[in-house]
C-alpha cells in the first residue's frame, strides 16, 4: 500500500510538471509572435523632430500655390459667397483695409492646413497611442489617436477629430468634426462643417518632410483636391508664439493704418 501510494504521489507529480509546462508554453510568446511584433515596431516610420516651412505658398490649390488666381478652385455657390466677402492681408485680394481675417481680426485658431502656411515651425511627437503635432504658432497642439475610430457624432470643433495610421513610409490622419470659422488657406478659402481632411506625412529623406493634404467638402467645393508641402528638419527649439488682441491691435495701428490711411498734414 504504501508503494501504490509513492507510485500515485509520483504519478500527479509528473501530470503537474507537464500541465505547468504546457501552460507556460501557450502563454508565453511565440518565437514567430516575438518577431512579428518586432517588425510591427520596425515599420512605424520615424517623423519625429521639429520641421520647419521652405517657400511661400499661400494657397492650397495645387495649381495656383502663390494665390494669383484664388477663384480657381471648384468652389460652390455657397463657399464662393463666402470667398468673396472674405478680406485677407495675403495674396491675389490682399488688403490692409477693413481686413476681416478672423485670426487678424479676433485671434481666432488658423486652423489646420493654414497652420502649415505660417513661416513657424511644428513638431511630431510619436508614441505607441497617440501622435502629438505641436505648432509653434498661436502655441496649438493636436492629438492623433492610433487606437479607436471617430465618434458617431463628434463635435464641432477648431481642429476636428483626428485618427492615424501607418501605411508603410507614411502617416496617414483623417480628419471630420470641423466647425466651419476657420478658412483653408492665407488667401480666404473658407470650408464648412462637412470637411474631411486626409494628410498624409512621409519622410523623403533625413532631412525632408513631405505634406500631401486632400480636401474634400461636398458644401464647399464640388470635387476634391489635393495639394502638397515641403518642411526641412529644424533644430530651432519652438518658441512662444501666442496670439494676442492687444498685439494685433498695436499691429493695426502701427502698420495697416498708417499704410492704408492718407498721412495727416
Amino acid at each position: 500500500m504504501p508503494k501504490c501510494k509513492a507510485k500515485l504521489n509520483i504519478l500527479l507529480s509528473m501530470i503537474a510538471l507537464f500541465s505547468s509546462a504546457a501552460h507556460a508554453q501557450t502563454n508565453a510568446p511565440t518565437p514567430s509572435a516575438k518577431k512579428q511584433e518586432a517588425q510591427n515596431v520596425a515599420r512605424v516610420p520615424d517623423f519625429s523632430g521639429s520641421w520647419a516651412v521652405t517657400g511661400g505658398a499661400p494657397s492650397w490649390d495645387p495649381s495656383d500655390p502663390r494665390g494669383t488666381k484664388p477663384e480657381g478652385l471648384p468652389m460652390t455657390p455657397w463657399a464662393v459667397e463666402r470667398f468673396k466677402a472674405a478680406r485677407p492681408p495675403f495674396g491675389a485680394n490682399g488688403t490692409f483695409e477693413a481686413v476681416n481675417d478672423p485670426v487678424q481680426k479676433y485671434c481666432d485658431p488658423p486652423g489646420i492646413t493654414r497652420l502649415y502656411n505660417y513661416p513657424w515651425n511644428f513638431a511630431l511627437i510619436q508614441t505607441p497611442r497617440v501622435v502629438y503635432i505641436l505648432y509653434e504658432f498661436t502655441g496649438l497642439w493636436r492629438p492623433i489617436a492610433l487606437d479607436r475610430e471617430h465618434p458617431k457624432n463628434p463635435d464641432s470643433t477648431w481642429l476636428g477629430d483626428s485618427i492615424g495610421r501607418y501605411e508603410s513610409d507614411t502617416f496617414v490622419i483623417d480628419t471630420i468634426g470641423f466647425n466651419d470659422k476657420t478658412w483653408i488657406d492665407q488667401v480666404g478659402h473658407p470650408h464648412s462643417d462637412a470637411l474631411h481632411l486626409v494628410e498624409r506625412f512621409r519622410r523623403l529623406d533625413h532631412e525632408t518632410l513631405e505634406l500631401s493634404v486632400t480636401f474634400d467638402d461636398p458644401k464647399a467645393y464640388t470635387k476634391p483636391f489635393t495639394g502638397k508641402r515641403v518642411f526641412k528638419l529644424s533644430f530651432a527649439p519652438l518658441e512662444e508664439t501666442v496670439c494676442s488682441l492687444s498685439e494685433m491691435q498695436s499691429f493695426d495701428d502701427e502698420v495697416m493704418k498708417t499704410t492704408t490711411q492718407t498721412p495727416r498734414k
